[in-house]
């Protein structure tokens, strides 16, 4: 019994001996004698686990790193990178000589998430990391410093929907930035009280919408599209406005317009879109959208009322 007891303590502690612990390098105090700073709170100093000394400076909106090599020998491969409210913003390697010092700057603005007040920044190398937080209220839809989703086109068109001949537009979307926004499309015209679509799209990425529209085919479509994430009502969450009007097999017009929040369809006293260019005759808005070759039926109607109405008077 005993030589098993003995046995299992010999394996332990060989087994302890191969275990190493690990340090938070975030935590850690070594650094080298060069890398030395005087402002600890937007002044920072990562290390890599190379002796390579890295200086982070928060300054106006961007990111300075100071890179040196303060060692004898030549580094390669020295890692830094930087995220911004959790999408990476800045990945760049590279070697450096002994002695040699060379500086970046990153403006992170553009990588910021425009629906968050409380920001974040993460800065690191191999081995060692810091971050800083701060609040930035930001108006998502005028304000161009930060990148955020935006309607780039709109084009009136004709083509099918469910199979059957439509009048539609095409609405194209751009996501220049790196975070991802959860986007929802809304599109008024003169005959078309509501066209909702989801409408997210992937950081850096571009795409294009078919929404129908219930306006006459073939004629000139006045309208407006909005981009926005959370709830129509609400100007919280506006991204884009752009006004519109064209017809298909011509170019279509667009402009932008300060969001103006709305009540979408399937709510009480909804929005609708007026212009009075472009708006409907009372003839095609009594006719509902139903014609004879192209006139609106409440004309050929009217026109046969009152000939019934002539011939009972000559008799």
């Amino acid at each position: 019994m005993n030589q098993k007891i003995q046995l299992i303590i010999a394996v332990l502690f060989t087994f302890s001996s191969l275990v190493v612990p690990t340090v938070n390098a975030e935590n850690s105090t070594h650094k080298h004698p060069s890398c030395r700073i005087t402002d600890q709170e937007s002044t920072r100093i990562i290390q890599s686990y190379r002796d390579i000394c890295i200086i982070s400076e928060s300054i106006d909106n961007s990111i300075k790193l100071t890179i040196s090599n303060p060692t004898s020998k030549n580094v390669e491969n020295v890692g830094a990178l930087i995220s911004v409210d959790g999408k990476e913003l800045y990945e760049n390697r590279f070697d450096i000589q002994p002695g040699e010092s060379f500086q970046r700057k990153i403006n992170i603005t553009q990588g910021l998430h425009a629906f968050k007040d409380n920001h974040s920044v993460y800065v690191s190398t191999f081995g060692d990391n810091t971050s800083y937080n701060f609040t930035k209220e930001i108006n998502a839809s005028n304000s161009p410093e930060v990148l955020t989703p935006y309607i780039e086109n709109v084009t009136v068109a004709s083509g099918t929907i469910n199979g059957e001949q439509s009048a539609v537009a095409y609405v194209t979307l751009v996501n220049p930035s790196i975070q991802t926004y959860s986007s929802k499309l809304f599109v008024h015209t003169v005959g078309t009280e509501g066209s909702f679509y989801p409408a997210s799209v992937r950081p850096g990425g571009k795409r294009t919408i078919k929404v129908e529209l219930l306006d006459k085919r073939g004629t000139k479509i006045a309208g407006e599209a909005r981009l926005y994430s959370g709830n129509l009502t609400e100007r919280e969450g506006a991204l884009d406005q752009v006004g519109f009007v064209g017809k298909a097999g011509e170019r279509t017009r667009t402009w932008n317009e300060s969001f103006e929040p709305v009540r979408p369809t399937w709510m009480d006293n909804h929005y609708q879109y007026k212009n009075d260019t472009y708006s409907r005759t009372l003839g095609e808005k009594l006719s509902g959208g139903y014609e004879i070759g192209e006139i609106p039926i409440v004309y050929p109607m009217l026109a046969l009322l009152g000939a019934v109405v002539l011939v009972r008077r000559l008799r």
